[in-house]
């Protein structure tokens, strides 16, 4: 696994874009993985007994996926979007499941999603996790 610093630059502006507080608050890391599922990315949050034990807040990862990669630029930030519309408005490092919160969510974070674009393909040519 590879961290991704240039898309967490992406990730973030599309959260703030997104003008969701919950989303501006909490750190969100990228990274990619060489995992053999069929999805293009997933997200995950670190639990609240893991928070407690760690001395540390909320965190969410979003994985990239090997299928994420053969991706065009727009279709990349709508993943982006769809992962963190899993972020429940709480940022208490638990997820959202694909429910009515999830879906306005998700309206409000892909309305900005083209508009990452630039900072995607910058992602792209500076950080290559699979050659």
């Amino acid at each position: 696994m590879a961290r991704l610093a240039y898309y967490e630059g992406a990730v973030r502006a599309l959260a703030l874009m997104s003008g969701l507080p919950h989303l501006a608050r909490i750190p969100i890391y990228v990274v990619a993985s060489s995992s053999r599922s069929r999805a293009y990315a997933r997200i995950w949050g670190l639990s609240a007994p893991l928070q407690e034990a760690l001395g540390v807040g909320p965190v969410y990862v979003i994985e990239l996926l090997k299928p994420f990669w053969q991706l065009g630029c727009r279709e990349k930030a709508e993943v982006l979007a769809h992962e963190l519309a899993h972020i429940p408005r709480t940022a208490s490092g638990a997820l959202r499941p694909h429910n009515a919160f999830f879906k306005k969510d998700y309206v409000i974070i892909s309305r900005n999603a083209e508009s990452i674009c630039d900072l995607i393909m910058e992602a792209d040519q500076r950080e290559k996790p699979f050659p």
